[in-house]
Parts: structure tokens; sequence; C-alpha cells
């Protein structure tokens, strides 16, 4: 199965749902990915399906805002389709939503356990429910967007050394609002074992 390419993919929507149809959407597939779900058991490993529920709330939220998903069909369908039309109905039939701060306590706010590892998987899940973009965050720290990816999908073998690495997992951890030695802990914890890994593996 190809994964999905837009984020009404990613819900299993079509570009022309309403609001309610991406709440049921969200609702179902959330309970598919939840990794204490019956459902799950046997089908992913708890870190990628964390992943896959953080892409999931990245979705719900960009469909969710009008504006949002206005400025993302019109990106998606640069030569026209019918749900642009409707993007602008809906944006010009409702007042600008002030942005909400983020929670004082993220991991809190998704409900996850206080000593939960901060994996690439939580931090994805932690950025979206703080509201804040891979994009924001590269704005800020100047960190490349290419190496946030990796960050969240844990693909250690394209981060940069270390060294540099545990700086940029603190600046990231600022920005959501995390204990950036205890991010940097966790996560580094994973991308050693995937070294050690490597040179157990590496023929001598």
């Amino acid at each position: 199965m190809n994964p999905p390419n837009t984020w009404y993919e990613e819900l299993e929507i079509d570009p022309g749902a309403t609001e309610e149809d991406i709440r049921r959407a969200f609702k179902r597939l959330s309970r598919r990915f939840d990794p204490a779900g019956i459902v799950l058991y046997g089908l992913y490993r708890t870190p990628e399906a964390l992943r896959l529920l953080g892409r999931l709330k990245e979705a719900y939220t960009i469909l969710m805002d009008p504006e949002q998903r206005r400025q993302y069909d019109r990106a998606l369908f640069p030569t026209g389709h019918p749900s642009l039309r409707r993007a602008d109905e809906r944006v010009a039939g409702r007042a600008p939503t002030p942005p909400q701060a983020p929670p004082l306590d993220p991991l809190e706010a998704l409900g996850l356990p206080d000593d939960v590892r901060l994996s690439g998987a939580v931090i994805g899940q932690v950025r979206v429910v703080c509201g804040i973009s891979l994009e924001d965050i590269a704005e800020r720290t100047k960190i490349s967007m290419f190496t946030l990816r990796c960050v969240e999908a844990e693909d250690y073998g394209d981060l940069p050394a270390a060294v540099y690495l545990r700086g940029f997992l603190k600046q990231v951890a600022r920005m959501l609002r995390l204990d950036p030695d205890r991010l940097t802990r966790d996560y580094m914890e994973g991308y050693q074992a995937w070294q050690a890994e490597c040179a157990r593996r590496k023929p001598w």
C-alpha cells in the first residue's frame, strides 16, 4: 500500500469533506493507531503507531482550521478544484480564530504518562498539540527542515553528528515546552542504540 500523499488521504476523506466528516474520520482512525488499542495489536510497533497518530493529528489540525485549509487547498490544487470555492466560503463565513496558547504541559495535554520516552514520534505529537509547524521550528532555530523531519522519523542515519544533534534537540525542546535535558537524554539513548547496532553488524 502506498503511503498517503495528502492530508485528505491521511484521514481517508475527499477534499469536499465537511468539518463533521473530518471529526468522524479522525476519531475512527485515532482508535486504529492507539498503541493501547486491541485493533493495533500485531499490525504496528508502538513507535510506528505513535508516528502515524501524530500525522493524523497534524492533518486534523490543518483541515479543521478554515484559513489553513484554504491555503493548503490552493497549494494542492493550483489549477482549481471545487473545494477551493467551499474553502473561501468557510473563511468568509467565520470570524478569524485567535491562535491558542500552547499547553503548559504538552505531555499531559496528550494524555501521555509522565515517564514516556521522548522519542521522535512523541516529539511530533507534542509539536502538533502545541500548534507549531516544522516550518515554525526551522525559522526560529535555523535547523533545516530535512533534519527536523529526520528527528521525528528517527532516521538516525541522516542525522548530523551527536555533538550537533544534542544542540538541535535542546532548541527543539525549548520551543515545545519540554525539558531540554530529558529530551536530549531520551532521544540520544535511541540514537546510541542505533549506533551500537550498526557497529555490531559492521563486517570486520
